[in-house]
This record gives structure tokens, sequence and C-alpha cells, in this order.
């Protein structure tokens, strides 16, 4: 039988590329018998040029948004067959063939003659030696596999004829019967018709093989963006993508379609967050909106799988050895991972060589001579082992020996239970907890509370989600490794600002043991040991607003800026005003100094957009705690207020930076003296300046609220508030001001001849050298605890845990203190309050009834007393160790009392007989304006978070 070939070519605005497709056609060495070009709308020459150069042979010209399985039929339809073994060879406007690819076809087909489909090797079009496709395939996440290394050149190692899914349109050549009776799926106007077409071909029992003897060279306009088309208006990877998810839908088996749905719904939303994260929104709005497309459309989905059922002859399992393994997606995942950590390993070299010679040339400019050892150990291999690197760098072995002297410290505080005491509430069982406590309206504490929780729930649960849901390591790591953390953070801040090695580990190690001289780690204070270790990291986000910054850098340092401040924020709510002061007083500085410059919004605007933004990044917090909480909401950092772990401030206090129990407040007196002569040295007083305004403003703040008390949430006690933030920002802006004017100090002092200004440096210098060194020594004598402890989380019996896990209507009164020190009280839902509960606890006007009836157990209970108890949910009473005995003879007398187990001794434990009928967190809650909030919130984290990070270019 003789053997009929067909070209069919497709064209729309094509002429640039059509005079050299056409002489390749007209130049093959084993002629076609028919051709047809078919056009849809081209608006440059590509018709009159097809018509002026095929002559007799059929030019169709078709309306622009005609879909490529239009043009092929439209193209068959024109050439009726020959009756022969007819052939149709596909080829685009941009696709010109080797002399020799159709015999080359033709013969493989020969040899093959179970072969239906056949498809060239796909080169480069103008480079000619760069292969782009040799058969191709597609993962479970919809990705075209080719299977070839990106750029990978011909060299001839991917020459085996072979079974393949599908081959590209661009040269393929296939059976005018199966084309006929197959077809192309109108529902992909353009992207995926040969993956389809194969899936297709292959579940009708026919066979595509790829014969890479014959070559054709592709410029893959569409796909590179070269041309635009109606199909392609919307952008050429969303309708790759939207290609992709219907032939994945639509021609997977029965079984893993559910799967797969799913599966692709939840992986276009991760690509295109991840997209965001590297500021690409043009590509992330295009997956979704593919996404989109295809799922919006469920009918189309489902008859396109019925269709191919009924054209079906084979299982879906016959295919599975065509597609990729699933491991495929995920290696390419680990291979990404790798490629960025080795970028960033090369880029840490490079940045690391950079450091060491500017640190030399200071070293050298200081009259600092490098040692024998210090020659040698730069003179080393930059490949020469991660752990080598680590010995050879003094941040990493101080901060390492710091971890060690934490786990020291740490020594009474293992094996006990949570971590909880002073100020610091135990751990919930999981971040799940943390979750629920700040996505719901509604809160099960106390009688019930519509309080918003405070937004620093949010870090704790990310960051328990990543730890594995482990809420209790997130405390610990807080608080056992707060010194290591702060001493990392300050070392990059000050590596930052003074360009001083040796200045930036003393000022790291100064800032890292703050958090437990100024006792904050021992009692508790969650919010100043975690406003401790983002405190740094902000500042050296802040740095990079100045004004001499380009303006690109300058506005992605904003965005930072305001992430930075928003989590510091989040934990210590004072350090939004005090933000806010300082930008005010930069700005107002700046316009005075220096107008011409700062009279550009976006040099002002720099200042002022974070101390904004963080409270946008804040909401439903901001917008909703004033009504619930007022001023408190400003004032109280997350934990308990704990006033009693604290005296009243001293002026010596405030100078020294001790808050309430820690150090002796002599050992940071020569932080201070430094800071205090740093004013004296002339060339680095504007940096010192700026540092000694934070001072200022930071001991304004304490002035101000140190003799004042406030009542937060249901206390009606006004209790001072802590003030260890402000105090640890001053002594950090100390730090900061002596490490600026240190730095060259030695170079200037050996220039001038010898007087005053010698011994008074020498002594500064080894009062500010010995303070660090000396709270150190503090700290590993007496340790991180106490009142911090580490001990079991349930403050009540078990047996009233345990009914009240199985019924929180079941609550538990714990009444503490006496008649001569005042009562307190808490209703409890379960084992004992958890961390992030304190937030949302009612107010005292919530509380009023219930408040009454503990002050009338106190006096003398009557029986309508006990009922009123039931009702507001209290099924136990419970008075901890030393149990009042004036409140035991009363509930001991009181008519509907039973006595209970009281496991302590001295505790005592009762039960309310009458039948409970009260219920937590029975309130109304606004839930649609708060769903709404968090909708906002969750926006402006991803949109910030966008605008902060590098910008990256997608490659696909």
């Amino acid at each position: 039988m003789t053997t009929s070939v067909t070209a069919l070519l497709v064209s729309h605005d094509g002429a640039r590329w059509l005079p050299g497709v056409l002489d390749a056609l007209g130049a093959q060495t084993r002629p076609v018998d028919h051709v047809v070009a078919v056009d849809t709308g081209s608006t440059d020459r590509s018709v009159p040029l097809l018509r002026e150069r095929l002559g007799s042979g059929p030019v169709l010209d078709l309306p622009a948004k005609s879909s490529y399985a239009a043009a092929v039929a439209a193209g068959l339809d024109a050439v009726p067959p020959d009756g022969a073994d007819d052939w149709v060879w596909l080829l685009h406007d941009d696709s010109a063939p080797a002399s020799d690819a159709l015999e080359k076809l033709l013969s493989t087909a020969g040899e093959n003659p179970s072969a239906d489909v056949l498809g060239p090797k796909l080169r480069e079009w103008p480079s000619l030696r760069r292969l782009l496709e040799v058969g191709v395939t597609i993962s479970g996440t919809g990705q075209r596999e080719t299977g070839l290394e990106r750029g990978e050149y011909d060299q001839g190692q991917h020459d085996r004829v072979r079974d393949v899914l599908a081959v590209h349109t661009a040269g393929m050549l296939v059976r005018r019967e199966a084309l006929d009776r197959l077809g192309f799926d109108k529902r992909l106007p353009l992207f995926g018709n040969d993956i389809d077409f194969g899936w297709r071909a292959a579940r009708a029992g026919l066979r595509t093989i790829v014969a890479p003897d014959a070559v054709v060279f592709h410029v893959e306009a569409a796909h590179r963006g070269l041309r635009q088309t109606p199909l392609t208006a919307s952008g050429f990877g969303r309708g790759e993508r939207r290609a992709a998810l219907f032939t994945l839908l639509v021609n997977c088996s029965t079984l893993a379609f559910p799967v797969l749905l799913v599966r692709l719904l939840l992986g276009s939303l991760v690509r295109a967050l991840g997209m965001l994260l590297v500021r690409a929104p043009g590509e992330a709005l295009d997956e979704v909106l593919a996404m989109a497309a295809v799922y919006v459309h469920p009918l189309r989905i489902l008859v396109g799988r019925h269709r191919r059922r009924k054209a079906a002859s084979v299982p879906a399992r016959e295919v599975r050895r065509l597609l990729p393994p699933v491991w495929t997606p995920y290696r390419h995942g680990l291979d990404f991972v790798v490629d960025v950590a080795t970028a960033i390993g090369h880029q840490a070299g490079d940045v690391t060589s950079a450091r060491r010679a500017r640190n030399r040339a200071v070293e050298q400019s200081e009259g600092i001579e490098a040692g024998p050892a210090s020659d040698e150990a730069q003179n080393l291999p930059a490949d020469s082992g991660l752990l080598a690197r680590l010995l050879r760098n003094p941040a990493a072995l101080m901060i390492g020996g710091l971890v060690v002297l934490a786990l020291v410290c740490a020594r009474g505080l293992y094996g006990g239970g949570l971590l909880s005491g002073g100020a610091l509430l135990p751990a919930p069982h999981s971040s799940l907890d943390w979750w629920r406590l700040y996505l719901s309206g509604q809160h099960p504490v106390g009688v019930g509370s519509t309080a918003p929780a405070a937004p620093y729930l949010v870090p704790l649960a990310v960051a328990g989600t990543i730890l594995l849901g482990k809420a209790w390591l997130v405390v610990d790591l807080i608080f056992l490794m707060a010194v290591p953390l702060c001493a990392l953070g300050a070392h990059r801040a000050l590596r930052a600002m003074t360009g001083s090695g040796p200045l930036s580990l003393w000022g790291a190690l100064a800032y890292g043991v703050l958090p437990v001289v100024t006792g904050a780690v021992q009692q508790g204070r969650l919010g100043t040991v975690a406003g401790a270790i983002v405190l740094p990291w902000l500042v050296r986000s802040a740095l990079g607003l100045a004004p001499d910054r380009p303006v690109e850098r300058r506005w992605r340092a904003v965005w930072r800026t305001s992430l930075w401040l928003a989590l510091l924020v989040a934990f210590v709510p004072l350090a939004w005003a005090i933000a806010a002061a300082l930008a005010l007083l930069a700005v107002a500085a700046g316009l005075v100094g220096d107008r011409a410059r700062w009279s550009s919004p976006s040099v002002w605007g720099a200042a002022l957009v974070p101390v904004v933004v963080a409270l946008v990044l804040l909401v439903p917090w901001t917008a909703t705690t004033w009504t619930h909480r007022g001023l408190t909401s400003l004032v109280f950092e997350a934990g308990l207020p704990a006033p009693e772990l604290a005296d009243a401030l001293t002026r010596w206090d405030v100078v020294v930076g001790r808050p309430g129990l820690g150090a002796p407040g002599w050992l940071s007196i020569g932080i201070m003296l430094a800071a205090v002569v740093a004013l004296v040295r002339h060339d680095t007083r504007p940096a010192v300046l700026r540092a000694w305004l934070v001072v200022v403003v930071g001991l304004a703040v304490v002035v101000v609220l140190a003799p004042a008390t406030f009542h937060p949430a249901g206390d009606p006690t006004g209790q001072p508030v802590w003030l260890g933030f402000p105090l640890l920002l001053v002594q950090a802006s100390g730090i900061a001001a002596a490490a600026l004017a240190g730095t060259g100090a030695r170079r200037r002092l050996s220039g001038i001849s010898f007087g005053w200004r010698q011994p008074l440096g020498v002594l500064v210098v080894a009062a500010a050298a010995l303070s660090p060194l000396a709270g150190l020594g503090w700290w590993v004598a007496t340790g991180s605890a106490d009142p911090l402890t580490s001990t079991r989380a349930t403050q009540v019996p078990t047996y009233m845990s345990d009914a009240a896990a199985t019924d929180p209507g079941k609550g538990i009164l714990v009444v503490r203190g006496s008649r001569s020190t005042r009562f307190e009280y808490v209703l409890l839902h379960g084992a004992g309050r958890r961390l992030g509960e304190d937030s949302v606890r009612p107010t005292a006007s919530d509380e009023r009834s219930l408040t009454r009836l503990v002050t009338d157990l106190t006096t003398g209970p009557q029986p309508e007393d006990v009922r009123s108890l039931a009702a507001h949910g209290v099924a136990f009473v419970y008075a901890p160790a030393p149990a009042d005995v004036v409140l035991v003879g009363n509930m001991d007398s009181a008519s509907g009392v039973t006595p209970g187990s009281a496991v302590h001794r001295g505790s005592r434990a009762w039960q309310i007989q009458a039948a409970v009928s009260g219920r937590p967190a029975q309130r109304p809650s606004p839930d649609t304006p708060r769903f709404w909030l968090l909708i906002a919130q969750a926006l402006a984290v991803l949109v910030v978070l966008v605008l902060a990070a590098p910008s990256r270019r997608i490659v696909r």
C-alpha cells in the first residue's frame, strides 16, 4: 500500500518564521503529498505569504479565536483521505523540520508498524543544538516532564526509539485514521493538546513513539511570549497551567480522581503562596486564576471524563508506565532546595570573604596586627568544612558557648513538667489550642468571654506548628535559650551598625545577658523576653530606612521593619507608643537638620509607615481591644501582671535597668558609664546622639508609667505596670552608643598626645568589658529559676479536672488568700489556666455577680448563694494551701455543699450538690465582623511579606 503524507501547517502572526518553515518543508528528501495551511486571524503578512508560496495548496483563513483543535479539524476537512496509508504531519509556523525529518519519521514508522503517533526530536531554534523535547509526559502536579536537564545540548544521548505518553504537535506524524477518530479537544484552546491527545490515544490502545533521528527546530513563540494571540491574551503561564490541570483531571483513573482533585487544589494554593513570597505576584495570580477556571466548571470535567471513558479500550493502569514516578515532583522540590542552599552557601562564602577583607582593613586602620594564627586561618580553603568554619568564627563560638551556659543555668528546670511561675502560665497541650483561642470569638474562660485574643498567640501558634504542635517546646526555647538568641540578634544588628567584629561581640554579649540580669527570665515575663529576642532584628531592619539608601531598597526595608515592629508589639504593646514617638522625633529632627531631603514623602514616609502598618498587621486586636480593655491594652505586655514580684522603682533601679528581681545593679554600671562617655567623642557624636534619643524616650516612658496604676481586665484592684521592656530598651541603647563610640577608638587615642583621655579610656573600656562578664558569672551562679519553675500544670485535684474535661459546664472555683490579705478567685474549666487564656479573661463587669458570690462565701453563704454558684456553672470549690480558716468554716457549714477530696496538705475541696446549669462562653459575640477582620489580617500579612521579600523571577 502506498503511503500518503499531508502536511498541515497552523499559523498565526508567524510571518517572521514562515519563510524558513516553508523552505524547510520544500527541501524534504521525502516530499509531502499534500500541503494545507490554516491561518487563525493573523494581522501580519502570514496569509499573503502562505498563498504566495503554496500556490495551489489550500490556505484557510479562520477567525482569530479559533482553537488549535478547530484549525486542525478544518485542515483535515480541506484534504479528503486518499484511501492509502494516510499520515498527517502537523507543523507550526515556528517549527522548521530538518531536510530528512519526514524521511526519518516514515522510516521509523516502517520499522514499528504498530506505531500510530510518532514525534521527532525537538531542538531550539535558532540555537539549533539545545534540546527541547524527546517525548513528553506529565507529573501528578501538572508539571510537563521532558526528562531533560535545563539547557541540555544534543549529543546523541537520547537517540533511542521508545514509547512515550505524548509528542509535541510541532512535528507530530499521526495516522489520519487515528486523528479523525480522536481529534483534539476543543476545550484546550492552545496549550496541552499534545499530552491530552497522547493520553487519550494510549487509552484507546494506540501507540506513541519518539523517533529521535528526525529533528525539528522549534521557536516556542507562544510559550516564550514572543507573540500574543487572543488565546494567550491572559498570559501563557495561565493558559499552560489551566491546560495541565484540566488534562490531569479528565484523564486520570477513577480511583485517583478524588485524591487528585484535592491535591491539585491545595497544591495550586501552595504554589501561589510560594510565588508571592518570592515577589512574583503575576505568576501567583495566573496560578490561582488557572485553578479557578478549571474548578468553577465541574460539569466540563465530568463530561470530559465521560467522553474519554467511552473512547477508552484499555484500562487506566496500562498508561501508568508512561507517566513519571510519583516521587518526581518531590525530587524536583528537593533539587530546588539543594540549588537554593548551594546558592546561599556560595553567596555566604562571598559575603564572608568580603567581610574578612573589610574587617582586616578596619583592624589595620585601628593598629591591630593579625597574628600568625589569624593569617593561617584566613588562608584555609573556603570549602574546608562547616565545622572548621564555625570553629574559626568568633561569633559562632560565642553563641555556642552561650547555648552551653544556658543549658547549665537551666539546671533547676528539667524534668519537672511545664515551665510556669511568676508571670508565666503553663503552655497548652498543643499549638492547636493557641489557634482555637485566637480564631474564636467566644472563649470558655471564667464566666465566658468575647474579648479579642492577644496577637502574640499567632507567632506562638506558628512556631508551635513548625515544631509539630509542641507548644511547650516553644515556651522552653524562648526562656531557656533567651540569652543566646538575644546575643545572636544583637551581633547581627551591631555588626551592621559598627562594622567592627570585636565591638559587635562585646555588644552581643552585653545585650544577651540583659533578659537574665533584669530578672525577666526568672520572673517568667514572656513579653519582655520575647521582645528582647525580636528587638535587635527590628533595629537591623530599621537601619535600612536611612535617607541615603536607594528608594527601592529603602521601601523594602519599610515593609520588613513593619513586620518586625508588628511582631514586637504583639508581645509588648507599649513598644508601639515608643516606636511612634521615635518616628515622629526622627521626622522632626530630619526636617530641621536637612529639610531638602526629609521633605520628600519617600523619606519621611519611610519613618512613619511602619508605625501605621504594624497596627494593620495586628487586627482584629487593634480594632476591638479598646472596647474590652481600654488603655490597659497598651501598657500590659504578654503574660500575667504579677505585681507582687516587683517593688516600686527607685532612681537607682532606673539608672541600672533593674525593674524587679535580678542581678545587683552595680553589674551594669560599666555599660551606662561607657554610654555617657561616648558623648565625648566628636566624630561619632551624631550616631551616639541617635542612640541617646532612644534612651531619653525609654526613660520618659518609665517616668510617666512608674507611679501609675491600671486595672487589667477581670481585676478591680489597680496594679503597677511591669516596666522591664522600656528599661531593657534603655540598656540596649546604651550598649549601642558605647559600641558606636568605640569604633576606631584605639587609633584615635594613639594619634593624640598623652593626657587624661588615655587613662579615662582605659578605665571606661575595662568597666564596660567587665560588666557583661560579671553578668554571666552571676547568671551561672544563680541559674534561670525562681520563681520560674517546671511543674505539673494541674492546679486542682484530678477528679475535678477530669469532670471538667468531660463537661466544660462543670467549672472549678479556685479561691485563694484570706480576709486579711484579700481573697482572689478564678473559675476554671479544666486542669488550670494556660498561656494565652490570660489575654481573654472576662472583664470585672462580666464577673461582677460571681465576685459578689465569692464575697458571700467568705462572709456567710446562704442556700441561695450555693444555688447561684451552680447557675454560674460551678460544680466544685477548691481552696489551695493554706486554705483560709474562715472560708473553710463557712463552706463546711453551708447547705448544699459536701466536702471533697483535697490532694495537697493544707488545701480543702467541696462539691456543689445543686444541678449545674451554667455553661461558659454563652455571651453574644460579633463573629461576622471578626471573621472579616481575620481575613483582612491574613491578606495584610501576605501583602507585606510579598513587599518585604527580595524580587525574584519565576522561570517556567
